[in-house]
């Protein structure tokens, strides 16, 4: 018996010609009339191209045909066409002709570029390379070779400064897209030759953002780039470590809250910041902070370092330290993250929280990223004070004296871990909650005054404070002290610090709300609840979470105690009117039934469970904490670096000072940015302000930025800030 071939189902037919195409996993199969006529591999294209030419050529399909079954273009099926009918279809499978000796390469392009620095013509270039003229010269006007980074500067005329529409014009010319004026560099860093290429300012004058520079001396002092080796080195490209460094703070300066946001500021003005061509696209710039984020151990024995680094510099303020929690609002779609009540949004929202430590003022020292919130009380004993142990800063422990004082909200209140932190060399300092004590006779306070504590400046106030000792449940001893207010309520909060005096510990309790103010500015001015990522990670499966089945019970039990309440309640009117009400009896009698078979089966359901133990439906995932707290950290350090410069500000303003809007107005404001290689100067020329009188308030800061005579990373220029109406001759370096 003879059996008719039959073509596969899924066969595409091409045209209305007897031929079909079956694109299978490993091969492209063709049939003709119902019969096999042909195959090769998924991936050999030309193998596709020629017989694509032959159906053109030979067989006479017409080529939109195959343009729809092929998913190609009209200009791909008619050179094939052509090669075929012009080679056949050996054709399609000669081997590419090389460019030849003309190629350039990167030892060439070097080789040039120095040649032509040191005066030889193109044909004498082209004679010492083996390659044509007409080569040498393509590459000069294409700015291949020749670039202005290998000349020799001392030796080279200055150039002249260009403006704001020149260096539009050359930015938009540039070969290898917006603002990639230094081809060879990046030719050279592509292909592992070259890079991290060096700074390299040239004259420019009104650049955007330009007075973003003044923050640099800041941003150095407070250890931007002093232990910036602990991070995960970055692979061997165009741009260095700390050019990526100086970009995310110089944008946070001035207010570009995310990477995203710098594509719409022109990448050839940042680049004049910088000392490069152009910023670094979001996508590179993305690419680069997930490199060095990459190991998270790193991003906090960093940011340790940093920690250590301004314990140093002023260890007073880790005397007394403010901690709090700070919510971070997940807006993705991705996974099932932990709910976390928001009190900015008043809703409970998927959320990550992390735990600040700030000194007196709000001054940022410490963040930990938590996946999970394991609530204050728990992160106060087992992550803040190990934090502070590793710091070193519980070890000038004395015998009656705490080493420290942590400064919290009622969220932290627990007698219990008061005397334990007491007998680890912490004091606490807290409101007391949920006090439902008599009042004291008013003449048993008095006027004290107490320091009040801002970012930068310390003011005074005038109170009425009383104080006792009181104890708590499990036989905690503190200091009570209260606060008279003007409407005669008596406000209480408590320590375990027995040594300072008590308007130095009132001080302190009535500064915890910098440390709000803080979130509450990083987050409008230096997006602070930006999310570098929307990526999920999964939990730890040992990790120990509420049981969400335990949680589910509580929830009715909740439910039907609430319930049975009001119906008991409406019983009692009823009753009270002297009206029968059997049905409001049964219904009691049901909540009660329903009631203790929640509560018997809740007890079979442990409060909290192991991650792995959670159903499908029930898993948790968590934010990853690695870029965001490397980009917290680079946070802090701008916030730290605008407070240090809020100081000669704020006494130039006099009455009713605003440092930080004129701080900002500052770092926005066009610049001229003028190196001189021959005297080792970079000048920013700041333009004018607003008014004169702003002009007048920054002086002071610009003397106090030039006397740090700041070195420009990378380079050995420094740096002097003069205004359009006080430029000049730079200042001599000290000897």
């Amino acid at each position: 018996m003879n059996f008719l071939p039959v073509i596969p189902p899924e066969a595409v037919q091409i045209g209305t010609s007897c031929f079909a195409v079956v694109f299978g996993d490993e091969r492209v199969e063709y049939y003709a009339n119902l019969e096999p006529l042909d195959f090769h591999l998924i991936g050999e294209r030309n193998a596709m191209l020629m017989r694509i030419g032959r159906f053109s050529a030979i067989n006479g399909i017409k080529t939109g045909h195959l343009m729809e079954v092929f998913s190609v273009s009209r200009s791909t099926v008619e050179r094939s066409r052509k090669v075929f009918l012009e080679g056949g279809e050996a054709a399609f499978f000669k081997p590419r002709r090389g460019r030849g000796l003309s190629a350039l390469t990167p030892e060439r392009a070097q080789r040039a570029t120095q040649m032509l620095a040191e005066g030889l013509s193109g044909r004498a270039v082209a004679d010492a390379l083996g390659v044509s003229a007409a080569s040498v010269y393509n590459w000069i006007n294409k700015g291949l070779v020749g670039s202005r980074r290998n000349r020799n500067d001392d030796d080279a005329t200055p150039e002249p400064a260009s403006d704001r529409s020149a260096r539009d014009q050359r930015d938009r010319q540039a070969a290898m897209g917006r603002a990639t004026c230094d081809t060879i560099g990046r030719v050279l860093a592509s292909v592992g030759q070259a890079g991290p290429v060096a700074p390299e300012f040239t004259p420019a004058r009104g650049v955007p953002c330009g007075g973003v520079l003044t923050a640099l001396p800041a941003l150095l002092r407070e250890g931007l780039l002093s232990a910036s080796e602990l991070l995960s080195p970055l692979p061997r490209g165009y741009y260095g470590l700390a050019t990526i460094f100086l970009c995310i703070a110089f944008m946070f300066m001035a207010r570009i809250r995310t990477p995203e946001s710098l594509r719409y500021h022109a990448p050839g003005e940042w680049g004049a910041i910088l000392g490069h061509d152009r910023a670094p696209e979001a996508k590179t710039l993305r690419s680069k902070i997930k490199v060095i984020a990459n190991d998270e151990a790193r991003v906090r024995a960093w940011q340790s370092a940093l920690a250590s680094h301004w314990q140093a510099g002023d260890p007073d303020s880790w005397a007394t330290l403010c901690v709090d929690g700070h919510v971070k609002v997940y807006a993705g779609r991705k996974g099932r993250l932990p709910k976390r009540f928001v009190a900015r949004q008043k809703l409970c929202l998927p959320a990550s929280t992390s735990y600040w430590v700030n000194a007196l003022g709000g001054q940022p020292l410490l963040c930990l990223h938590k996946p999970l919130d394991p609530k204050l009380v728990r992160a106060l004993e087992h992550d803040v004070v190990p934090a502070l142990e590793r710091l070193g800063v519980l070890d000038r422990v004395q015998p009656g004296t705490p080493a420290v004082t942590l400064v919290f909200d009622r969220e932290g209140w627990s007698p219990a871990l008061f005397g334990r932190l007491a007998r680890r060399g912490v004091a606490v300092l807290t409101w007391h909650k949920n006090f439902k004590g008599e009042d004291w006779p008013e003449a048993d306070f008095q006027k004290v005054e107490v320091p009040i504590h801002g970012p930068a400046t310390t003011r005074s106030s005038t109170v009425r404070l009383a104080e006792k000792t009181v104890t708590l449940a499990g036989d905690v001893t503190v200091r009570q002290i209260r606060r008279l207010l003007d409407t005669g309520r008596q406000v209480p909060f408590i320590t375990t610090d027995f040594v300072r005096p008590m308007p130095e510990l009132a001080g302190a309790m009535f500064s915890r709300w910098a440390q709000e103010n803080v979130f509450k500015y990083m987050r409008q001015e230096f997006g602070l609840d930006a999310l570098p990522t929307h990526d999920l990670d999964e939990l730890d499966p040992e990790t120990v979470v509420v049981n969400p089945r335990r949680r589910l019970y509580e929830q009715a039990k909740r439910t039907l105690a609430a319930k049975l309440a009001r119906v008991r309640t409406t019983l009692t009117e009823r009753l009270a009117r002297q009206k029968p009400a059997p049905e409001l009896k049964q219904e009691i009698k049901d909540l009660e039934d329903a009631l203790d078979v929640v509560r018997t089966v809740a007890k079979t359901e442990s409060t909290h469970c192991r991650a792995s133990d959670l159903s499908e439906i029930e898993r948790l995932d968590v934010l990853p904490s690695r870029e965001r707290l490397f980009l917290d950290v680079i946070r802090m350090l701008a916030y730290r670096a605008e407070t240090r410069m809020t100081l000669p500000i704020t006494h130039a303003q006099g009455k009713k000072p605003n440092p930080r809007k004129l701080l900002q107005a500052m770092m926005t404001a066009d610049a001229d940015v003028l190196p001189d290689p021959a005297k080792r100067v970079l000048e920013v020329r700041l333009l004018g302000l607003g008014t004169d009188a702003q002009d007048r308030h920054i002086a002071p800061l610009l003397d106090e930025l030039n006397d740090t005579e700041t070195v420009y990373p990378g380079t050995d220029l420094r740096v002097i800030y003069t205004t359009s109406a006080t430029a000049g001759s730079p200042k001599p370096a000290s000897t």
